[in-house]
C-alpha cells in the first residue's frame, strides 16, 4: 500500500468534506498532529477507524485506502457504465461512457425555438438532473462540478451562448478533436460535402480517426451521438436550423436536428481519483 497515495486522498476528501484537521481530528477523539501523519503518509489510520472515517470523508474504505490509478486510454467502472479514460490531472480524470448509453433528443419538439444551445437544453438538465441522481451518494461526491466552454460553430458561427457550469455534459467538436485524433481539418476547414439520398448534408470531418470515434448501441451496432457544441446551417442557406453537433464517425459539422429521439447519449465528466 502507497501511504504517500493514501494520505493525499485523505487529505484531498478532507478538504471536500469541508474539515480542518483540527475539526477531523475532534470527530476521532485524536490529535491534529494524528491527522497530520496520516495525510503526509507517516502513518496510516487504524482499522477500527475506517468506518467512521469513511462515513465523515463520504467515501468507502476500498476507495481511501487503494486510490485508484488510471492512465489516458483505460476503461474504468463507475456507477453501472464502463468509461474510457481521456484525460488525466491532478488526481482528476475526464471520463466518457465507452458507448452510446441510451437515446434521446437534445431538446424536446415540444419546447424548441431557434436558439437553443447546451446551456438551454433539455438534456443538459437531463443529464445533471435524473442521470446524476442515478449515482450513489459517495459516486456523487467523486464527480467534479466543471467549468464548461461552449464555443460557437467553428465553422458556422452558430452562437453558442455562455459557458456553464456542469457535473455532466457531453463533448465539443473542439474536444472530440483533441481527445480522439487531430488531422488539421476542424482547424484548416477541409471538410467533406456529403449527398444522401439527393439531400446535401453540409460539411463533415471524415479522416483517419473515424474508427477511433466510434461507437455502439445497446444492441452492438454503430450508433451516432451527440456533440454539445451548436450546429450549422442544412444545404448552406441561410435559415437558423435548430441542429446541434454530432459524431458518427464522420464529425457532422452541419449538426442533427435537436428534436431527433434516436440521437445517441455518451455522458462525460470530470472524477476524483
Amino acid at each position: 500500500m502507497d501511504n504517500i497515495k493514501v494520505g493525499n486522498r485523505i487529505a484531498m476528501l478532507r478538504k471536500k468534506s469541508g474539515f480542518t484537521q483540527e475539526e477531523l481530528a475532534e470527530k476521532f477523539g485524536i490529535t491534529p498532529q494524528a491527522i497530520s501523519k496520516w495525510e503526509n503518509g507517516h502513518t496510516l489510520p487504524e482499522t477500527s477507524l475506517l468506518p467512521l472515517l469513511s462515513k465523515l470523508l463520504n467515501s468507502s474504505i476500498d476507495s481511501i485506502l487503494m486510490p485508484i490509478t488510471v492512465e489516458v486510454g483505460d476503461i474504468i467502472s463507475f456507477g453501472i457504465f464502463e468509461w474510457r479514460v481521456l484525460d488525466v490531472a491532478n488526481d482528476k480524470a475526464l471520463i466518457l461512457t465507452e458507448n452510446v448509453i441510451e437515446e434521446r433528443a437534445f431538446h424536446s419538439v415540444n419546447n424548441i425555438n431557434k436558439k437553443i444551445t447546451w446551456e438551454h437544453s433539455d438534456i443538459r438538465k437531463y443529464l445533471n438532473g435524473e442521470f446524476y441522481s442515478r449515482f450513489s451518494a459517495s459516486e456523487q461526491a467523486r464527480i467534479i462540478e466543471t467549468s464548461i466552454t461552449n464555443l460557437d460553430n467553428p465553422w458556422y458561427g452558430k452562437n453558442q451562448y455562455d459557458n456553464t457550469f456542469d457535473k455532466i455534459f457531453l463533448l465539443s467538436y473542439e474536444e472530440v478533436v483533441h481527445y480522439f485524433g487531430d488531422s488539421g481539418a476542424l482547424e484548416n476547414r477541409k471538410g467533406v460535402e456529403y449527398d444522401v439520398m439527393g439531400l446535401e448534408y453540409g460539411d463533415a470531418i471524415h479522416d483517419e480517426y473515424d474508427k477511433a470515434r466510434s461507437a455502439l448501441n445497446l444492441a452492438g451496432f454503430n450508433a451516432w451521438w451527440w456533440l454539445r457544441s451548436p450546429g450549422g446551417p442544412r444545404n448552406h442557406t441561410d435559415r437558423d436550423h435548430v441542429t446541434a453537433g454530432s459524431v458518427d464517425n464522420i464529425i457532422w459539422l452541419c449538426g442533427d436536428d435537436v428534436c431527433k429521439t434516436d440521437g445517441g447519449v455518451r455522458p462525460a465528466l470530470w472524477l476524483n481519483l
